[in-house]
């Protein structure tokens, strides 16, 4: 329901001592915009939006009357009062102001009783606003809300709001287990200055000869002070490690905080009790260890230790929005299975609460929802408070509020946990709706922003009286409609080929290190070979990785820590080395069962709490290649993923749950999970039963520049062997692998990217890139659109040029956040790209900042140096500008400028000695 009175001509008469202009100073002008946002049985929620289109106003007051006896019971963004069907809102201490041209706006929840017809007057600081009034729209809903009465609350200010504080800088490490370290005055003088991420092997380098697979396998410490100001006091504080591979204990001034299990998903830990004002230490113990009870137990990748990624501490009230505790879906946009074959096996989920597909495609088409937003709320006080959650809706990078709603007031005891349930409008009210939305598509990525606010008074007594917002927490989120279906996958209603690459996670030099601009490089190399899709292979990613995915506009596959290899029926005695991951997937003696299912579903848990807002997961999967279990525990492991799989529909009913590897041992059935994926020669499998894709298919050996079969034989179309033949009902297919990758198998399995390991295309990405994949029919998919591909000639090097690569910038910041990517080329004296291989040293000459090991990395022939190029990524932690130098015997030197920029308040901050000298803890 939606209400405008304009006023053209109007006097704003100043009242009491809210209003500053006068009946003489106020020229005319006035619009407001009511909406009904949502109702239910008993109740309604309404949004009332007044622009000011004369002088500015300092102080503001609008009344109108309701016509069927309706009373407001809740009101945000104004104060309320109301006698009989007279309603006074006056304004916030925060927005009472209006220029000429401005917009304030306030939403309230009401009690009605049968109908609801909007007001048709409202005054404005007793001037009435009379004019052309839109026609109410009826509002029947089904939404079981019950608020109370709530006054309004502005945002959190000053010491009260939330803070991140970025934590990379300034720690120091050893790569060795040393007693005692967890001590505030343990003398770590001779450790090695570091920052965060670190891996405990850079340099980390694959070749013909070398998989990577000859990385420490045992402990290592990090130790950092860190200063707590006064303002923290009586707050709460938390550490956040966004990935410590494997397992984590930290220490924080000698107490012991926490253990965390598990390699590839985020985790934070309380410090509030034993941080205090002044100087803190911190102590983080980091072991990479196989255990026989901790997934994954093996998997074709590399398994080096180290805090390998971003480190925060994170500064809230007591009462605070817990880690990752904000849930957004569009209820409207979705029905993940609407697919009769199978809904019996979606379990844990009321299939009613979603639109049918009529109703799910017609909103499709107007490009409407509703949002519902599920927040986690915590309270670490002493004592019982009353709070409720305030959700307001933008676009992303606009200020412009789309929609208010709340959450009704919940009583929340000292040191307890609630969630509080806010909806914006009911699935049978489309026009109380968000309309004209932007879809997120590849084409189109559109984002949209939810800023949670939670509002609190001192009281228990379930009605939140002089409220004051005590947290606030954006939400990144997108509308979009995402459905696996027997004949294929349908993105906003449309069947859309998934046409896409697996991807590890190392970079060629750094390990596991890889900054978030390195991430959306990856990304970005992904779509410009003319692919929409990413499978993020087989491990949790970094959430940089899922934010570049909703940026770009690529589909991703996230995928948990369950695989198993060739290796079937090994259960190694651990002996310290990589080769103690050559194990069976399944834990092979029954002791270790319960163990090691518990942190499969832990890491599947994280993985989906981390990343479930983000519009571009299109599904969840248990794993990989499970069948390779040994017989004797196979049906254990199918029995885990089938667990796993309902663990996941509990955790978000909006997405379906799949496998990869699923083309023997009849794991690609319904009873298992809800999509197949099939790898290798399971791209032959028809499957007429559930949702299903090819989820690897190529496996192809090369070095750059690369020989390649661009279609594969599991997959090729056999009339044409340049087109891709995919079976009937297949949503789409990936390729492995997008990028090398370090891995405890032989050389040849590290090298089947279409990209190298230090992020340079080989010649089947220029391949797939001047085909420009696209679906063209029901089973084949090309574009004969040519793009040019750069190549090499033959020759001679007189020179080489050092560049920052594509997507790369020269200026990057000191929190360890981005990097850029140097280029070697070999040139010929007309300065043409030439294969001439040449070991190159890079040095950094001067200024802050490292390369993989400190302050000089060598490419070598074969290893680094391929067809007369190469590259590697330059890290600062230090503001200040940097020179690298490339040297190579017989060609002149080149240069690089790189500017590291201060985003931590630490530009004066110098760069220790032997700062990422990987030779003193080797």
């Amino acid at each position: 329901m939606k209400i405008r009175a304009l006023v053209l001509s109007a006097v704003l008469a100043g009242t009491g001592g809210l209003v500053a202009a006068t009946a003489a100073q106020a020229a005319a002008g006035c619009r407001v915009d009511y909406t009904v946002t949502s109702s239910w049985p008993g109740g309604f929620g309404a949004t009332v939006a007044v622009t000011n289109l004369g002088d500015a106003v300092t102080g503001w007051r609008l009344s109108w009357s309701f016509a069927a006896g309706q009373t407001v019971t809740q009101l945000w963004n104004g104060t309320v009062s109301q006698s009989g069907a007279q309603v006074t809102v006056t304004n916030a201490a925060y927005n009472g102001s209006i220029p000429t041209g401005g917009t304030v706006d306030f939403g309230f929840n009401g009690s009605s009783t049968g109908s609801n017809p909007a007001p048709t007057a409202f005054t404005l600081n007793g001037t009435a606003c009379t004019g052309g009034v839109a026609t109410p729209t009826p509002t029947p809903s089904t939404t079981p809300q019950s608020p109370t009465p709530t006054p309004t609350a502005g945002p959190p200010t000053g010491s009260g709001a939330r803070e991140k504080v970025n934590v990379n800088r300034g720690w120091r490490f050893v790569r060795s287990d040393v007693p005692g370290a967890q001590n505030p005055g343990y003398d770590d003088s001779t450790w090695v200055p570091v920052a965060l991420p670190h891996d405990f092997d850079a340099p980390y380098d694959i070749s013909p000869t070398n998989s990577g697979k000859s990385f420490h396998v045992g402990a290592g410490w990090y130790r950092r002070h860190v200063t707590a100001p006064s303002s923290w006091t009586g707050r709460r504080v938390e550490i956040e490690f966004e990935g410590s591979f494997a397992v984590t204990e930290v220490w924080v001034n000698g107490t012991r905080i926490g253990t965390h299990r598990g390699g590839f998903t985020g985790f934070a830990f309380d410090i509030t009790g034993a941080i205090r004002t002044g100087d803190n230490v911190v102590a983080v113990r980091v072991d990479n260890s196989w255990r026989p009870d901790l997934a994954p137990r093996t998997g074709d990748h590399q398994f080096s230790g180290g805090i390998y990624r971003d480190v925060f501490l994170n500064v809230t009230d007591n009462v605070h929005v817990t880690w990752y505790g904000t849930f957004v879906t569009t209820p409207a946009l979705t029905n993940p299975a609407w697919d009769t074959s199978n809904a019996a096996y979606y379990r844990n989920i009321d299939l009613a609460q979603y639109p049918s597909e009529t109703d799910l495609r017609a909103n499709l088409a107007a490009r409407r929802s509703n949002v519902r937003v599920q927040t986690e709320v915590r309270n670490d006080g002493g004592s019982a408070i009353d709070v409720y959650a305030r959700q307001e809706v933008r676009r992303q990078g606009s200020n412009t509020v789309l929609a208010t709603f709340a959450s009704p007031v919940r009583t929340l005891g000292a040191a307890s946990t609630a969630s509080l349930d806010a909806l914006s409008g009911s699935l049978s009210n489309t026009a109380a709706m968000l309309q004209n939305l932007d879809l997120w598509a590849p084409n189109n990525p559109a984002l949209y922003t939810v800023t949670t606010s939670l509002v609190v008074d001192g009281t228990a007594d379930g009605v939140v009286t002089d409220g004051t917002v005590v947290d606030s927490y954006p939400s990144t989120f997108g509308f979009r409609s995402a459905q696996w279906k027997v004949d294929g996958f349908y993105l906003n209603g449309v069947r859309t080929l998934l046409f896409g690459a697996n991807a590890h996670q190392d970079h060629g030099g750094w390990s596991n290190v890889v900054s978030n601009s390195g991430f959306e490089r990856d990304v970005r190399q992904i779509r410009e070979a003319g692919m929409n899709f990413i499978r993020g292979s087989h491990y949790p990613h970094d959430p940089s990785f899922a934010d570049a995915t909703d940026k770009l506009g690529l589909m991703f596959w996230s995928e948990s820590t369950f695989w198993a290899t060739a290796t079937a029926g090994r259960e190694p005695t651990p002996t310290g080395s990589s080769n103690d991951y050559l194990a069976d997937g399944y834990p092979q003696r029954t002791t270790d069962e319960a163990v090691f299912e518990q942190s499969a579903m832990d890491g599947l848990r994280d993985m989906i709490r981390v990343n479930r807002n983000h519009p571009s997961i299109i599904n969840w999967s248990m794993g990989n290649e499970v069948f390779f279990t040994a017989s004797t525990t196979l049906s254990k492991a199918k029995a885990l993923v089938s667990r796993m799989r309902d663990y996941s529909h509990q955790l978000d009913p909006t997405r379906k749950a799949g496998m990869g590897g699923v083309q023997r041992s009849a794991l690609d059935q319904l009873s298992v999970c809800d999509i197949a994926g099939y790898n290798g020669d399971g791209g032959k499998i028809t499957n007429t039963w559930m949702p299903n894709m090819v989820s690897e298919y190529g496996s192809y050996t090369s070095d750059r520049p690369g020989t390649y079969d661009p279609t594969y034989g599991d997959v090729k179309d056999p009339a044409d062997g340049t087109r891709f033949k995919l079976t009937t009902g297949s949503a789409g297919l990936a390729i492995w692998a997008g990028f090398d990758h370090g891995t405890i198998f032989d050389p040849s399995f590290a090298r089947m990217g279409m990209i190298d390991f230090y992020r340079l295309p080989k010649n089947q990405w220029y391949w797939y890139r001047a085909n420009k994949a696209r679906w063209t029919g029901t089973t084949t998919v090309a574009d004969p659109t040519p793009v040019a591909r750069e190549q090499s000639t033959s020759g001679t090097a007189t020179r080489m040029t050092l560049e920052a690569g594509t997507n790369s910038s020269t200026t990057i910041t000191n929190d360890g956040t981005t990097d850029t990517q140097l280029v070697v080329t070999m040139r010929n004296a007309s300065g043409a790209w030439v294969n001439n291989n040449r070991a190159v040293t890079l040095t950094v000459t001067s200024g802050p900042g490292i390369l993989p090991g400190g302050k000089t990395y060598t490419f070598t022939p074969g290893t680094q140096m391929f067809d007369g190029k190469a590259a590697i990524e330059f890290r600062s932690w230090y503001a200040g500008t940097t020179t690298v130098t490339a040297r190579s015997a017989g060609l002149p030197d080149a240069t690089i400028t790189i500017t590291t920029t201060d985003t931590v308040g630490a530009a004066g901050e110098t760069e220790p000695a032997n700062f990422g000298n990987s030779s003193l803890w080797r």
